[in-house]
Order: C-alpha cells, then structure tokens, then sequence
C-alpha cells in the first residue's frame, strides 16, 4: 500500500481504534453509526483515539455533507495553506504559564448517568468525495464501565480520565510515566514520542480536573524538543499549535494539537505536510506543499448533557 492510499484511508470523519484490539461487535457498530463499509486505518493507533474511537462514542450525527457559506455555496477549505503564522516563544514557558492558568480554573460537575456532547468542525483536503468543511457531533456516555479499568484496550471512559487526571502526582518523571501506561505505545516510537503521545491524547480530556489537567501540561513542557507557534484553525480562530518536529516516522503527515490562546483548553487536532507531494499528476486535494495542512479538525463546543442525542 503506498502514502497516498494510507493517506485516503484516514477519515476524521470515523473511528480511529486500535486494529489489534478492534473486534467484530465495534467494527459493526462503527458501520451502523457512520452508514459506510469497514476501511482500514493505516495510520491508526492509540495516537489517534483521542479524537473519538467507535468503542466510546455511542452515537455519532454528521451534520450535512459541508457547512454553507451565506451565499449557499460549500465552504471549501483549500489546502495549500500554511500552517503557522509565527513561532512562538519558548514552548516550554507558554505550557508552564498554561498549567498556571488551567490549574485555576473550576472543573465542570461531571455526572455519573451523563454524557459527553462534541461538535466539530472537519476538513480533509484528500477527500475528494466530500470536499470543504463539515460538521460531526457525538455523545459519548461518561460513566461506561465496558472502557474502564482495560476492558476497552486503550479506550477509556471519561470517568475513567477523569480519575487518572485526578491521580496523578507531582513527580513529572513519574507522570510520564503513567500517561505512557494508561496508552500503550505499538513498539516502534521512541520514548519522547510515546511520552508526547500519551500526554497529547490526556490533554484533550474533557471534563477534567483543572490540578490534574495543569499537570499534564507541565509533563508536556519537559518534553526534550517540543515546539509551539502561533496558529490558524480551520474556523480562522488564533490558537497555539503545540508539535513535536524531528520525531516523525515515515508517515507522509505530522499530527499536531491546538490550544486556546486564552484559556489554553485544547480546540482541535490538525495533520502537517512533512514534504511536498512529489505526484505530478495528483489530483487537486494531493497538491501539497511542506508545511501545508491537509486535515484539520476543530473543536466548536463540548458540554455534559442528561441524555443520548441531547444537545446544549
């Protein structure tokens, strides 16, 4: 399989499990929730399962085909866009100034019968089928006991973050070295991937408590090489891109998250251009440059609800 056919395989619009440990019984419910046939995800992996894995995610909606422009034409999204206005000061001051911000903060009530709501705002310029940009929303129920304590591999259950976030100590090292556990790695990255990773995927969590989120961030700071810079999301929001360059392996794209320049909460995920695409005859989605972003996902709102498929 060549780079342009694992990379038509990643769909932010679907699950992103761990293959190994995907059975059956979740490969159907990922074609019952999303209407489509089984694909392999080349480039899935416990990496990618912070962006909602069919495993947790009990229903998930999209929201049309493509988000409207006020004259009624598709909002398309071009790729050859650069994915940095500016970079940032030291990383390792910005996410140590976040962990003192976010550790102020108060933590939502969380509710045992609840669930997790999401909308996003999507963007996959190799998707030629459904070009420009779209909407998701899922509900993912907060307290599920099938993705807790490993029953769902590396799965796991807002409650069960939340608990772990809440857990954790002081000692860094020692974060680090939790956060690599509650993740398993697939053998072939190195220990700063893995620890980047793992921090990466618990940054994300929602709810979450702010001492045990700050922490996290902290961890991320001691990150040998982790960079930040000034960003543009796909709804041209200001946010920090927070990566780690130098680590990649030989996928063609770097995955990279976003924070509020503000309040420092994650708002999206987004995949780099690591080269430019040498194919002459691409199609006009493959038409990228280094640096360009070619999949780009946004974090619109993020609430707790009473029931399944109830909104704000």
């Amino acid at each position: 399989m060549n780079e342009m056919t694992q990379l038509r395989a990643l769909r932010v619009d679907a699950p992103q499990p761990s293959p190994h440990r995907l059975n059956a019984g979740r490969q159907a419910l990922v074609q019952a929730a999303h209407g489509q046939k089984s694909t392999h995800r080349v480039l899935a992996g416990w990496r990618m399962t912070a962006l909602g894995s069919a495993a947790a995610i009990t229903a998930i909606a999209l929201m049309g085909s493509q988000i409207q422009t006020q004259n009624g034409e598709p909002d398309f999204v071009p790729v050859a866009r650069p994915a940095y206005t500016s970079q940032s000061a030291s990383a390792s001051q910005i996410l140590n100034n976040a962990a003192d911000a976010i550790a102020e903060r108060s933590a939502p009530p969380a509710q045992q019968g609840g669930w997790v709501y999401t909308k996003e705002a999507i963007a996959n310029a190799t998707d030629q089928e459904r070009p420009g940009l779209r909407e998701r929303e899922s509900w993912i129920r907060y307290a599920d006991p099938a993705f807790e304590n490993g029953r769902g591999g590396d799965d796991h259950s807002p409650r069960e973050k939340y608990r772990f976030l809440s857990e954790l100590p002081q000692d860094l090292n020692e974060v680090k070295k939790r956060a690599r556990a509650f993740y398993p790695g697939d053998g072939q990255e190195s220990r700063t991937q893995h620890d980047f990773g793992a921090l990466k995927a618990l940054a994300r969590t929602y709810p979450a408590p702010p001492q045990g989120l700050a922490t996290v961030y902290r961890a991320l700071a001691t990150i040998p090489g982790i960079k930040t810079a000034r960003a543009t999301d796909v709804l041209k929001r200001e946010a920090i891109a927070i990566y780690l360059p130098g680590h990649e392996r030989e996928d063609m794209l770097r995955e990279e998250f976003l924070i509020d320049p503000q309040t420092y909460l994650y708002t999206g995920s987004r995949w780099i251009a690591q080269a430019d695409n040498p194919d002459p005859d691409a199609n006009p989605g493959d038409r990228w440059k280094k640096d360009d972003v070619i999949i780009d996902s946004s974090r619109k709102e993020i609430d707790l609800v009473d029931e399944n498929h109830e909104r704000p």
